[in-house]
């Protein structure tokens, strides 16, 4: 599994350059990953150039019906993939084998979508004329995949890309090449062509940089943190490509007076631990009413003490392992930062004894709003909480943040809902639920969160260039 995947093949790549791949929850080395060269990554976009102008010759619904024989595939491989998954990122099995499921319904439904490619028939003003909008695919297009969830944003770059008539070269996270590779092996045993998709490990600052300067790619998709799209932005600029970007989130979390608490309370828990809180679309920042802050805070103290932390095979665990020690040494520094700085801590707030990265459920109630821990990304499982006296403030100070991904209010009151809908300024809006990115949304940022989205119509749309066609018959 430690080879590049170039044209259908497993390659080995000439280039020393390596990493160890380390099981978060022992701290074990599981393997070893190499990185592709420079010549390496020139030679995946040539070849996927060449697939590509033969693929977009082939029939939208005819493409869709290869990239379905994906879905058995992944059905029947399912188990082994979690298993690897689970090693290599540290969540739990369940989890895992959710986001599979959840791969297998983006397929199903993006490949639905195959028949409603139909452009437009515009009006003209002239007689005898008539025009003519058709959508084209964009040609060759990066995907640069994300640690967090490598399954379903694997799919989100791929899916879309070969329905429309596209090519992909992938570059997976340094920390969850493993399980990209495998989902490699039955990329080749399906019907999609030689070519299509390329997977090429790499560093950021290399294999990411060349892909977003090469004058044969498109269109560049990356999911990740702020830092990297802004790299990548500015690295596509020389060639005027299309860049479609998901960057970090720091969702807000209104929980009004009108709130049904023990709702709120179960439906924060579940979003903020899944993935052990590292996923850009949980809340991040709860903003409690006054009024019912403490009958809250000892709700949510019940709810989080009762979680299970630890080994991410065991079922009755309730979320697994950080990343890595350089994530787990984050969480924490943002955790005494803003005790030191006043906040009351609840409960948690210390890394877990043991092997494995592993942090406890922690809230930190009282935060300081110019803390690191409520105005940047914790990406673990720690809830920051502020109260508030007037709605309206606290809609101010949700917006107050360079991000703009997802945000979330629980109450029962209708005209607090809808005016949070209208006034929250993110793309996303949750009204008393979980967060879920259905595969027929749109899954997209405002801000510094992101450009472009993914996911539906709109999210297929990204893998288009538009023709005009004035068509005079006189």
């Amino acid at each position: 599994m430690n080879k590049l995947f170039i044209n259908n093949e497993f390659i080995e790549s000439k280039s020393t350059d390596t990493a160890d791949v380390i099981n978060p929850a022992t701290e074990e080395i599981i393997d070893t990953i190499s990185f592709a060269t420079e010549s390496e990554v020139n030679d995946a976009v040539e070849k996927s150039k060449h697939a590509q102008l033969e693929w977009e010759k082939v029939p939208e619904p005819t493409r869709a019906d290869h990239v379905k024989l994906l879905i058995p595939l992944l059905e029947q491989n399912k188990d082994t993939l979690a298993e690897l998954y689970v090693k290599e990122q540290g969540k739990t099995l369940a989890s895992a084998k959710g986001e599979i499921d959840k791969a297998i319904q983006f397929i199903d439904y993006m490949t639905s979508l195959s028949m409603s490619n139909k452009g437009e028939v515009l009006q003209n003003s002239r007689e005898n004329e008539t025009i003519l909008l058709t959508k084209k695919p964009v040609g060759v297009t990066a995907g640069i995949v994300p640690w967090n969830a490598p399954i379903m944003v694997l799919m989100r770059k791929v899916i879309p890309a070969i329905v429309t008539g596209c090519s992909v070269v992938i570059k997976p996270s340094e920390a969850t090449s493993l399980i990209t590779l495998k989902l490699a092996e039955l990329i080749r045993e399906s019907t999609i062509p030689a070519g299509l998709v390329q997977i090429l490990p790499g560093k950021g600052e290399t294999v990411g940089t060349q892909l977003a300067q090469h004058p044969d790619i498109q269109l560049i998709s990356l999911t990740g943190s702020m830092r990297a799209g802004k790299s990548v932005y500015a690295e596509s600029a020389s060639t005027v490509k299309k860049v479609n970007l998901e960057l970090g989130g720091n969702a807000p979390a209104l929980v009004t007076s009108n709130a049904n608490l023990d709702k709120a309370v179960d439906y924060i828990v579940t979003a903020r631990v899944n993935n052990a809180g590292q996923v850009c679309t949980c809340p991040e920042r709860i903003f409690v009413h006054e009024a019912i802050h403490d009958t809250f805070i000892n709700k949510l103290k019940g709810k989080m003490e009762q979680l299970k932390v630890g080994d991410p095979f065991n079922k009755d665990t309730d979320y697994g392992a950080i990343i890595n020690q350089q994530q787990l040494d984050s969480i924490d520094d943002k955790v005494q930062d803003a005790v030191k700085n006043g906040a009351d801590l609840i409960t948690g707030g210390h890394k877990v004894d043991g092997a494995g990265y592993f942090y406890e459920p922690t809230i930190l109630d009282k935060v300081n709003p110019q803390d690191s821990a409520f105005k940047e990304e914790i990406f673990g499982p720690v809830i920051p909480i502020v109260t508030y006296n007037e709605f309206e403030d606290a809609i101010e100070q949700a917006n107050d943040t360079n991000a703009g991904l997802s945000s979330f209010i629980f109450s029962e009151d209708l005209k607090e809902i809808m005016t949070a809908t209208e006034r929250l300024k993110f793309g996303e809006v949750y009204a008393n639920c979980e967060a879920e990115e259905v595969v027929n949304g749109f899954h997209a940022g405002w801000r510094e969160s992101g450009i472009g989205g993914a996911d539906g119509i709109h999210g297929l749309d990204e893998y288009y260039n538009t023709t005009l066609s004035y068509i005079r018959y006189d």
